[in-house]
């Protein structure tokens, strides 16, 4: 194995040495330990005890509880899983255990209302996920990354996850200012100098530097002054990094408390056992968590959680015209899109459809008039699950609709394994009963994608970019 000590910039070891002490060796052997994996079960498909009975009975592999998350797992193993089925049908995802802690800090789970959430720098989208199992499906989640590319990554991650109430956007921060005193929760999980992610990714080490360190900083603290414009009063903002940084946590949160009308507020013992408290100079600093991997198992993270203490926010979600691009199918699409509905569905879709260009979405069901406002001018990947398009006088079926809605398929076809393999590399699969319309193909009843039934054939639809 590496020996990462050997490659610690000497001002990240000088500056580790005063904030741990005595402890400092321990951190310094964790280093060379290797990094530590994790799973998080997709509740909204399978129960956390059934997932990890999946893992032990299908793929030989125990998984190990995490105190302070309920759906996430340690897993010891270097396998990789990815291909799975049951990772293609989205009954789990890869999110590295400390990394689950500032979602878990927010207390978003004892909320008992309908919320709307944004989580601001999302892909490739382990927060987004671990908040759509906390919340109701009434809720609203906003799902927001910059970098295009990455907010393709994240939306694979929320389809392939079956979400229905996720907006996937493609913004800079301050594009979003729309949604001022919009937000119930806003997690911000900042860019950062990623000092927690030396042991995962070890060429990080070479492009650490202090220069970088303050260049972060100063980037965390724009993204937190248009963050906090769009937290509703009494509304929570949930801060995390990965790094070690006081420059981008502990003075953050100095910087913040002193700048904004915020009160840190506490996080759950189960947080507490496994981190360490924050050496932040202000009132109730214990509140604010480190989590590093001489501690507990993982790599690195930080995290504070601010309430707002407003009580009246102005909301600017009515300033701009009204999202004109979505509306209602006219009647000749609408036709089409019965005919699939008729000929495909158990039942007619009970949901809310609205069409942009030729793609049809089902939207959340909190999409009202002003969040189509807010919508206006503004990049997205999806707005809750993409049903289809219309293509040269059909409806075509999206992946996403089999993944969110299989339940509504009249054909369900159960896969052996030898089917999964061609499915999965885009082949062609032959039933034994002729069919027509569309229908979704599972394993071990849990939905893996779709296929459009031709007599007794089944012609694939499983997207081009993921097959393998």
């Amino acid at each position: 194995m590496e020996n990462l000590t050997e490659k610690l910039p000497q001002a990240f070891v000088n500056r580790m040495k005063n904030m741990l002490g005595k402890d400092y060796e321990k951190f310094e052997n964790s280093m060379n330990d290797g990094s530590v994996r994790g799973v998080r079960v997709n509740t909204k498909k399978i129960s956390a005890s059934d997932c990890k009975k999946l893992f032990e009975t299908e793929l030989n592999e125990k998984l190990e509880s995490i105190e302070y998350s309920s759906d996430g797992f340690i897993l010891n193993s270097d396998e990789k899983f990815g291909n799975e089925s049951s990772h293609l049908a989205g009954l789990y995802y890869f999110q590295e255990p400390s990394s689950m802690i500032p979602v878990c800090s927010s207390g978003i789970e004892n909320e008992s209302r309908p919320l709307k959430v944004l989580d601001l720098c999302a892909s490739p989208g382990g927060k987004t996920g671990q908040i759509v199992c906390r919340v109701s499906d009434d809720s609203l989640v906003v799902s927001n990354e910059i970098i295009s590319s990455r907010a393709g990554v994240l939306f694979s991650n929320v389809e392939r996850q079956g979400f229905k109430n996720v907006i996937v956007t493609n913004e800079k921060p301050e594009n979003l200012l729309i949604f001022e005193g919009f937000f119930d929760y806003v997690f911000v999980d900042a860019p950062c100098s990623g000092e927690g992610m030396f042991r995962r990714v070890p060429e990080t080490i070479n492009e650490w530097s202090e220069e970088n360190v303050k260049m972060c900083a100063d980037r965390q603290k724009q993204i937190l002054e248009v963050a906090e414009k769009l937290v509703a009063p009494h509304g929570k903002l949930v801060y995390s990094t990965c790094t070690y940084s006081l420059d981008e946590d502990e003075k953050i949160v100095e910087w913040f408390l002193n700048n904004f009308n915020y009160d840190i507020v506490d996080v759950p013992e189960t947080v507490k056992k496994s981190t360490i408290s924050s050496k932040a100079k202000v009132e109730n600093a214990d509140f604010a968590r480190k989590f590093l991997p001489h501690a507990g198992k993982g790599e690195g993270q930080f995290v504070a959680v601010f309430k707002n203490k407003d009580d009246e926010r102005e909301t600017k979600m009515h300033t701009k015209k009204h999202f004109r691009a979505i509306e209602g199918i006219g009647r000749t699409k609408r036709a089409l899109f019965e005919s699939f509905e008729d000929e495909s569905l158990t039942e007619r879709i009970d949901g809310r459809i609205y069409e942009v260009g030729d793609t049809v979405y089902m939207v959340p069901k909190m999409f009202d008039s002003d969040l189509q406002t807010a919508l206006d001018g503004l990049k997205f990947n999806t707005i809750g699950v993409k049903v289809g398009t219309f293509e040269k006088g059909r409806f075509e079926p999206n992946h996403s609709i089999f993944m969110a809605y299989p339940e509504l398929f009249k054909h369900k076809i159960e896969l052996l394994d030898a089917e999964v393999k061609k499915y999965l590399h885009g082949e062609e699969l032959i039933s034994s009963e002729s069919r027509k319309g569309y229908g979704v193909v599972t394993k071990n009843g849990f939905a893996i994608g779709g296929v459009k039934l031709v007599g007794n054939r089944l012609k694939n639809l499983y997207p081009k970019g993921l097959r393998i």
